[in-house]
């Protein structure tokens, strides 16, 4: 393997993304995980399962491995591939990257199958995976080591359910993912430190197989150092963030992505036919600091040193209200760019103007609140189209990502909508599309008596 060294701090603190073809430990790890994958499958459901998954690979779990127990599948593989998994990370962290010891590898290793959106979104109950005593024993003996780590679980709950009770706290996990299975739910764009992750780290996001641009990191790059605002309650951008064209991530099996979870980024909804395995880890250079007003923290690292030597009995913890951080990159304001918005009053017969015919033709593109509707206008040459721009996957604002010419991205998970007909890649996800008219210099939405028949969105739960 050709030796490969990574400039951490352009990652840290410039926003510098890397991907990686050569690693530490790439092919040793990708073998075991492979095998570890299937040994699990055969033992979850059946050796023909293991069979036809060996021989089509792991992106077509989907049509093989039974949906509801996917959870228990990711369970087994991450607990028969912890250690290996830590102990290569500060490979990567050590070799790879060349950092310094001690430098720090959190223990919550994220091991993530996606099945394509349509099959995940009718997947029954999930079997619940065993308990995990291995890892309760694991950490017991830690806290006997490092008596700081129980009197932090104490105080910590101590510390957030005073925090939710003075409203610092608000997060809602239905407002995040509504009604969607557990399996058909994808991560919005966000900031990690909204959730309580540590400042100045990076990810280290392996793909294992399947990842394609339809199921791929959605990185907003554009807008590293700048500040972000959200919904403290849903976890969903601030309504009125405009973000840029979203960049999804082209990875082959066994690329490593490097980048650093400050910058805003999410996951794609898998609207492919391919189910997505990959894996993150997260490593910080230095100790790692916290905003402690956040819902959750992880607050238990391990050193380099100790994962050097295998010692997996010996944890760092540091607690978020005494290792409490700010962002070290600048803060600039978002820059602006929303899209023209109008707010007409909206008629119950009869016919509804929307806005001028010159306003459109100047900028292209404009949103219309009509009550509680939501509509985008768009103008292609002598063409003009309307449609509900409200993402049908979970309601969020296509106003406040990009949209151009040809199409508009979802803001919430990356969804591109052709402008032409209101269609994704995905056949359950479109946009409802409504005929307008251009009449003496307006367009206007004609009323239900004069109305044509429009299309009816298919919604994500049904």
């Amino acid at each position: 393997m050709a030796e490969q060294k990574i400039d951490w701090r352009a990652i840290v603190y410039n926003g510098k993304v890397d991907i990686l073809d050569e690693y530490a430990g790439r092919d040793a790890l990708l073998e075991k995980l492979t095998s570890t994958f299937l040994d699990a499958v055969e033992k979850l459901e059946s050796k023909a399962a293991r069979a036809a998954v060996a021989a089509e690979g792991l992106r077509s779990l989907h049509k093989h491995f039974p949906p509801h127990k996917v959870a228990k599948l990711e369970a087994m593989v991450r607990t028969q591939m912890r250690d290996d998994l830590y102990f290569w990370a500060q490979q990567v962290g050590r070799e790879t990257i060349g950092l310094e010891d001690p430098f720090y590898v959190d223990m919550l290793i994220v091991l993530r199958i996606h099945y394509p959106f349509l099959v995940a979104r009718e997947s029954e109950v999930p079997e619940e995976p065993p308990y995990d005593w291995e890892e309760r024993i694991r950490l017991g003996i830690a806290a006997l080591r490092n008596p700081k780590i129980l009197a932090n679980q104490v105080s910590r709950r101590i510390r957030k359910r005073g925090k939710i009770a003075e409203h610092k706290i608000a997060y809602d996990p239905k407002s995040y993912h509504g009604e969607l299975p557990t399996l058909a739910r994808a991560h919005g764009a966000h900031i990690d430190t909204w959730y309580g992750h540590s400042f100045d780290g990076f990810n280290v996001w392996l793909s294992i197989d399947g990842v394609n641009t339809d199921n791929t990191v959605i990185l907003y790059p554009e807008l590293f150092g700048h500040r972000v605002d959200y919904d403290p309650r849903s976890m969903y951008l601030a309504e009125g963030t405009k973000i840029p064209k979203p960049t999804k991530v082209d990875l082959k099996p066994g690329q490593l992505l490097l980048f650093n979870p400050e910058m805003l980024h999410g996951t794609q909804v898998n609207i492919s036919d391919e189910t997505r395995v990959a894996l993150t880890v997260r490593i910080n250079p230095k100790v790692p600091r916290f905003n402690d007003d956040a819902p959750f923290n992880a607050e238990h690292w391990y050193a380099s040193t100790d994962l050097a030597k295998r010692r997996y009995t010996h944890v760092s913890v540091f607690p978020a209200n005494e290792y409490q951080g700010d962002p070290s990159i600048a803060q600039e304001a978002v820059p602006p760019g929303t899209l023209p918005r109008v707010t007409v009053e909206n008629a119950e017969s009869g016919d509804t103007v929307l806005c001028s015919a010159a306003e459109l033709d100047q900028a292209g593109q404009v949103a219309v609140d009509l009550g509680k509707r939501k509509l985008l206008l768009v103008k292609d040459e002598n063409c003009i189209r309307a449609f509900n721009r409200l993402c049908p996957h979970r309601g969020i604002d296509l106003a406040d990502g990009h949209v151009d010419g040809q199409e508009a991205f979802c803001p919430g998970h990356g969804i591109a909508f052709s402008l032409s007909d209101g269609k994704s890649t995905c056949a359950a996800l479109h946009l409802r599309k409504l005929e307008v008219i251009e009449r003496d210099g307006q367009i206007v939405l004609p009323g239900k008596r004069g109305a044509a028949p429009v299309e009816e969105a298919a919604l994500a739960d049904g």
